[in-house]
């Protein structure tokens, strides 16, 4: 039985180890830090056996190390953006916590989230841990999976060629939604923490002698915890909205590669 591998073989296969652990290094659920290093670059070596038994490579021509170098660093550069632009749509959650905890009182209790490996609030971690739980109960990180192999076929190994007007308007248009998105999330919570605010206003006006502001930082974290609690039922909703615009990012995103 012959095991011989050509030396075309092995550079094809190299670059589609490079796009595929680029991208496991950063994208959301895969890129985890709380995932132990090897068994994440075991996944990625895995799905790129998985992904090069399935495409059809063609390389351009090259002549020299740094040619094949050149190579490496556009599909570094495709599997980082992927990755990215994932784990962007993932931080819209992290936005809106940091929003919830700003009205309600929990600034201040802030904890270290590995995964991203800097400070956020309880509410922001809870929200991110909450969607990434549910995007693994309803098997949604395969679509994330999907827009790894899609992306072989819309850039073809060693044949990417930014078109940066189509990447600029998409970037551009994703930060505004950005902000919006995060918003709409905050906003029962924000709405009824201005709501309340409203209300002891009126309040202290009429009533000097209460100490509406002691009563008001209580009532605040209460409203607050309540309204959280109902909106944990929008949770699927909000998931799947999130992946969808994951999925439009991505396809944006190879549009312009």
């Amino acid at each position: 039985m012959d095991l011989t591998i050509s030396t075309l073989t092995l550079e094809a296969y190299l670059l589609v180890v490079v796009r595929t652990g680029c991208f496991f290094a950063i994208a959301p659920i895969f890129g985890n830090k709380a995932v132990n290093g090897r068994l994440r670059v075991l996944i990625a070596a895995c799905v790129s056996i998985i992904v090069f038994t399935s495409i059809d490579y063609s390389l351009p021509e090259y002549s020299s190390v740094f040619g094949y170098s050149f190579l490496i660093l556009k599909e570094a550069f495709v599997g980082l953006s992927l990755g990215f632009v994932s784990n962007l749509v993932m931080a819209i959650l992290v936005m809106a916590g940091e929003f919830i905890d700003r009205e309600i009182g929990f600034t201040m209790s802030s904890n270290f989230d590995a995964s991203i490996g800097a400070m956020v609030t309880i509410t922001a971690e809870f929200y991110d841990r909450l969607v990434c739980l549910v995007i693994l109960i309803t098997n949604l990180h395969y679509y994330i999976l999907q827009a790894l192999i899609q992306s072989f076929e819309l850039a073809p190994l060693g044949k990417v060629v930014p078109n940066t007007p189509v990447l600029y308007s998409g970037i551009i248009s994703f930060i505004g939604e950005y902000f919006s998105i995060g918003f709409r999330i905050a906003m029962p919570v924000f709405l009824g923490a201005t709501m309340l605010s409203v209300i002891l206003g009126v309040l202290a006006k009429s009533s000097p002698q209460m100490n509406m502001f002691a009563i008001g930082i209580q009532l605040k974290v209460f409203v607050g915890l309540a309204l959280l609690t109902i909106t944990i039922l929008f949770i699927p909703n909000i998931t799947t909205y999130l992946m969808e615009k994951m999925q439009y990012m991505l396809a944006t995103l190879l549009g312009g590669l």
